[in-house]
């Protein structure tokens, strides 16, 4: 079987990367909005909703209409079962969406990925003929994505506030420094990663970017959609698109390494959604930058 060159050091590499965005974002961040978001809890259970159960029942419709081979699938079912990730607060960021409420659902998903995530990857696999053939057990621990998600989210926010709060000048500049050097790191370890493994990418190159293209542009457009039939303002329907737009990936890699021996076609699609979300991400960043709520457009001119 061939191997996938990717090892635990690199996923600590890609944490810390994550966690620098988040230290990044939260010097910029107010803590008054986060109480916002508490007060309006529509937009989070929107988000929640089709992270956990639109997301996962269209993945396997569609892995039942694409079908791929066994690894493949597995691993797009995987990936529909993660919660967003951290990166997904940085690129709302940069699109001029509700970066508090794309950063409270991150938190709240994670945490709620423990009990959710075996639930939907099992149930859904199960339900997937080809795919339950490579189904083995699975024991996702706890206390890995919890140590993920305080190293990751919780850690640098706490930071970041209480920089902000404690010293402001320094926390300008060092906003401005990490908002630029953590995206150079990122890019850095993705063209690495790809480096690597470079005669897997190109020996599946199409299979794997039709799949997660089909998969990303599925993901983005259930964020939208959902966020859009709620009649949610159009900061919040940005931060809910890349939230379930983006997936936790870097999760995904990790479980497929510790829990499944690294099996070869879900590390493939992982770690290809894991490089691709980010250039879709960025994309919708770019296109929708200047698209604000009339609201606060009018306000502005006023």
């Amino acid at each position: 079987m061939a191997e996938i060159h990717y090892d635990l050091g690199q996923q600590w590499i890609l944490n810390a990367t994550l966690a620098l965005m988040v230290l990044g974002i939260s010097l910029d961040v107010q803590p008054r909005q986060f109480i916002a978001v508490l007060k309006a809890p529509k937009a989070s259970l929107i988000a929640l909703v089709s992270q956990f159960l639109l997301l996962p029942a269209f993945t396997f419709i569609l892995t039942l209409v694409l079908e791929l081979p066994a690894g493949i699938e597995l691993g797009m079912i995987l990936v529909a079962a993660c919660p967003g990730g951290a990166l997904s607060n940085f690129i709302t960021h940069l699109s001029g969406g509700n970066t508090a409420l794309s950063m409270s659902v991150t938190a709240i998903s994670s945490s709620v990925a423990v009990i959710m995530l075996p639930v939907n990857f099992l149930f859904w696999a199960s339900l997937n003929p080809v795919a339950n053939e490579l189904l083995i057990a699975i024991d996702v621990e706890s206390s890995e994505i919890l140590k993920m998600l305080i190293l990751v989210l919780a850690i640098p926010l706490t930071m970041g506030f209480l920089c902000q709060h404690y010293l402001p000048k320094f926390s300008q500049k060092l906003h401005v420094f990490l908002k630029y050097v953590s995206v150079l790191i990122l890019f850095v370890f993705i063209a690495v990663a790809v480096i690597r493994n470079y005669e897997h990418f190109i020996t599946h190159f199409w299979l794997l970017f039709a799949a997660v293209l089909m998969h990303n542009a599925l993901a983005l457009s259930i964020g939208y959609i959902s966020s859009d039939v709620a009649g949610l303002s159009i900061a919040d329907k940005k931060a809910i698109t890349l939230e379930v737009g983006m997936q936790n990936s870097s999760l995904a890699i990790a479980i497929v390494f510790t829990q499944f021996d690294a099996e070869y076609g879900m590390a493939l699609i992982s770690a290809f959604w894991g490089t691709w979300h980010i250039v879709s991400g960025l994309a919708f960043a770019v296109l929708t930058r200047g698209v604000r709520d009339e609201q606060k457009v009018e306000e502005v001119a006023l």
